[in-house]
């Protein structure tokens, strides 16, 4: 094969990762490389990576001891809830006689965040590993430890009317706009047009059609306008919450009194879900040779699984109770339940010379499972059966590696599959495509730098990725981390979407 075009594939496929756009393919040993090692791994880590790599194996010892953690934040979640926790829900959920303007365009603006939480389905993720393996020849084993948690919003846009004070019983039009009425008129947020086009024209039109006076419906525009400019919504977004408010108040009412469609019925929360696990695999790597085509290795890994599940519910709109962003992280490592299972992997690595490999590995070709622990209801009630379980499914990866030169490395791994979350819900997917190089032109120091991608999720933009290692050829010491190139907010602050650190010591005889 020409090297040349070997070369141009490589730098096709690391591109890739930086212009494109779960239980998850995490990064161990390889995040300073863009998360790419099914194609370049044959030591202590081949148990996870690929167990075809140990068919290549080039020592007869290896350890490795690692550590990382990382953070994921998308825009719409962690924002919205420190949104609303700053807000006072027992005062927006009821209106009376002593109820002030702020109160009813607090209740609009509770509603146009619910809905913008619903429209972005925001997520927040953290995810970390500890690694102890080892490698003897060609067969590898040890523990390798994972946690990944997710939180899911699950907003509720239907229940979304305040009460009568001290009742279950729905606000009528007049009532809602009650202590807005001779609000001052305010034009800086929807606008001077009035037309029957324009977005006070469509507001107007729709209170006016669903029970409200001109002279309600023009207060509480009014009010609303004065209350939302500078509030970061759009005018687009509140007139939205307006209209389908409006539409609310006139709907036919529940059989059941206790089922009115108010914000005390109202079920908005975070699914929080982690699986932590620590496989204890055992893998051996054989090599094939093909004469003028290369090598081919196989591999196998049989692993025990022990599994902990952590799962709740945090409601959002609650008498009483204030959410903050941070405490969604919190719930993640609460409320859990223990099983055990066991796993099988197989890997090919197939080598056309020295410097070049083209590998593949299918993961958890069994679908372990795990037991889930039941949640509660807004009450506190634990809904029995509720649990379920957590599945690693199957996972398909591609990677390919090119030394052009003794003293580089290219790398690039794609996900072939597209892999669930440990949420497992619709709309959250993960598959990755990611690369990078690996500049070793020293025997004690190495450089690495490269960027993955979600390309099932185009919340989550490019990642930066970049690293080093420091010591002897039978000792040293591994620093990488990871950056992504777009923000979000989380706890009231702009971060990076995704952030991730590793540190790890290798032995190496």
């Amino acid at each position: 094969m020409n090297r040349n075009i070997c070369m141009f594939l490589s730098f096709f496929m690391v591109a890739a990762a930086g212009t494109a756009m779960g239980a998850e393919f995490q990064p161990m040993g390889t995040l300073g490389i863009g998360g790419a090692g099914v194609a370049r791994t044959y030591d202590a880590y081949a148990p996870y990576w690929n167990p075809a790599g140990l068919a290549f194996s080039d020592k007869s010892f290896t350890s490795r001891i690692d550590v990382s953690v990382g953070l994921k934040v998308n825009d719409g979640l962690a924002d919205n809830v420190d949104l609303l926790g700053n807000m006072n829900f027992d005062k927006f959920s009821k209106i009376s006689g002593t109820s002030s303007p702020q109160d009813v365009t607090d209740t609009v603006k509770a509603i146009t965040i619910l809905n913008d939480i619903k429209e972005k389905k925001g997520t927040l993720a953290v995810n970390g590993n500890a690694v102890f393996g080892f490698q003897i020849n060609h067969v590898a084993f040890g523990a390798f430890g994972t946690i990944e948690g997710f939180a899911q919003p699950e907003p509720d846009t239907v229940n979304i009317l305040p009460q009568q004070d001290n009742t279950n019983v729905q606000v009528t039009p007049a009532e809602f706009a009650a202590p807005t009425i001779g609000a001052a008129p305010s034009t800086k947020f929807f606008g001077t047009d009035t037309g029957p086009t324009s977005l006070r024209g469509q507001i107007n039109s729709a209170l006016t059609s669903n029970g409200f006076t001109a002279t309600e419906a023009n207060g509480l525009i009014n009010a609303t306008d004065a209350q939302m400019t500078g509030s970061g919504m759009s005018p687009q977004q509140v007139a939205s919450t307006l209209i389908s408010m409006a539409t609310t108040f006139t709907a036919p009412p529940p059989s059941d009194p206790t089922k009115a469609p108010t914000l005390d019925n109202n079920t908005t929360s975070v699914l929080t879900r982690s699986l932590a696990y620590i496989e204890f695999p055992l893998s051996y790597g054989h090599a094939f040779n093909l004469g003028s085509f290369g090598t081919l290795g196989l591999g196998a890994t049989a692993k025990v699984i022990a599994g902990r599940v952590y799962q709740s519910q945090t409601y959002l709109m609650k008498s009483g109770s204030t959410v903050k962003s941070s405490d969604i992280t919190k719930e993640l490592t609460k409320n859990f339940k223990d099983s055990t299972n066991f796993g099988f992997d197989l890997g090919a690595l197939w080598r056309y010379s020295d410097w070049f490999n083209v590998g593949i590995v299918a993961k958890n070709l069994n679908t372990p499972e795990f037991d889930a622990p039941d949640i509660k209801n807004k009450k506190g009630d634990v809904l029995v059966g509720s649990g379920g379980k957590v599945r690693l499914k199957p996972q398909v990866r591609m990677g390919v590696s090119l030394d052009p030169y003794k003293w580089l490395t290219l790398a690039a791994d794609l996900d072939l599959t597209e892999n669930e979350t440990v949420v497992a819900a619709e709309g959250f997917k993960n598959r990755t495509v990611g690369g990078g190089f690996e500049w070793h032109g020293l025997s004690w120091f190495k450089l690495r730098g490269g960027m993955y991608s979600n390309i099932a999720d185009g919340g989550i933009g490019p990642t930066a990725t970049a690293g080093l290692t420091f010591g002897t050829k039978w000792f040293n010491m591994d620093i990488d981390g990871a950056y992504s190139l777009d923000t979000a907010i989380y706890k009231e602050k702009n971060y990076p979407q995704e952030a991730r650190v590793q540190a790890q010591f290798n032995f190496l005889f």
